[in-house]
């Protein structure tokens, strides 16, 4: 049987045409292996971002409730110690006072020099009194069983006597109607007498504005003066805001300090009230 070269070429266009066939067939069942291992080592990805996001959840979770729970202890023992305080030193001071008033009228015309000094202590008790009673109302700020408003008025007024540093106090009505939250209302304060510390003592400020906001579910707070502002008052300033700033964050909160040098610092709180109240 004769083949003709027109045959043999066809042949071999058939046998190419086959094994180019072939060849794409291979690659395509390779490309489909390659896919399911993707998509075999995506899902293993997922299932691990998912464990992750969980684990991340449940630990922030925790350092929420282990915040609070610091929070209370911290609360619960300022309490005691000013009780301790009032129930102790402050009753002996109290004693001693009582005793300095009875020797003050018994050496009356008498003893006119020990009179003076009789008197020179018992204005130097009434000082101590004074400080040891300021010490109490720091530790527990009982102002604030009358309200957040009331609580903060008071310190600010306090601050402005002690210090002759002018105040302002505004809020938003939606702000004070927020809720009430006693843990929070605590921490905001402790927030506020912490910064009129840091102003008293390095900003050199004669005006300190304390504003409350609410927007939507966030309750802002905000500190500022008109001081020398934090870099040129120095880095030690503010030495208590760094464990703040770690609480607030724990409950979902954001804390910020901005401060140019002759330009004052404002000092900025956000805590979310769902956060808040849901940690309850």
């Amino acid at each position: 049987m004769h083949i003709t070269p027109t045959a043999i070429l066809a042949l071999l266009w058939m046998l190419l045409i086959g094994w180019g066939f072939y060849a794409l067939l291979q690659r395509h069942l390779r490309l489909d292996d390659q896919l399911s291992d993707k998509e075999a080592q995506l899902s293993i990805e997922r299932h691990a971002r998912d464990v992750a996001e969980l684990a991340l959840a449940n630990t922030h979770l925790s350092l929420c409730q282990m915040t609070k729970q610091q929070e209370t202890i911290r609360e619960s023992e300022r309490q005691r110690i000013s009780r301790d305080i009032h129930d102790d030193l402050g009753q002996n001071l109290l004693a001693l006072k009582i005793d300095l008033q009875l020797l003050h009228v018994s050496t009356t015309g008498a003893h006119p020099l020990i009179t003076q000094k009789v008197d020179c202590m018992i204005g130097n008790l009434d000082n101590t009194i004074k400080s040891l009673r300021a010490i109490i109302y720091d530790l527990r700020p009982v102002v604030l069983e009358a309200g957040f408003q009331s609580a903060m008025e008071w310190q600010l007024s306090e601050f402005t006597r002690m210090h002759g540093i002018r105040h302002a106090f505004t809020a938003d009505p939606t702000a004070l109607d927020a809720p009430p939250d006693a843990e929070r209302d605590a921490m905001l304060y402790r927030i506020v007498q912490e910064a009129l510390s840091n102003v008293a003592r390095h900003a050199h400020a004669t005006e300190v504005n304390v504003k409350l906001h609410r927007f939507g579910d966030m309750l802002t707070l905000r500190v500022e003066d008109n001081g020398v502002g934090m870099v040129a008052a120095g880095n030690g300033r503010g030495c208590g805001l760094p464990g703040m700033r770690e609480r607030v964050r724990a409950i979902g909160g954001c804390f910020a300090i901005d401060s140019l040098p002759g330009n004052g610092t404002m000092l900025s709180v956000s805590i979310p009230l769902t956060v808040a109240i849901a940690a309850h």
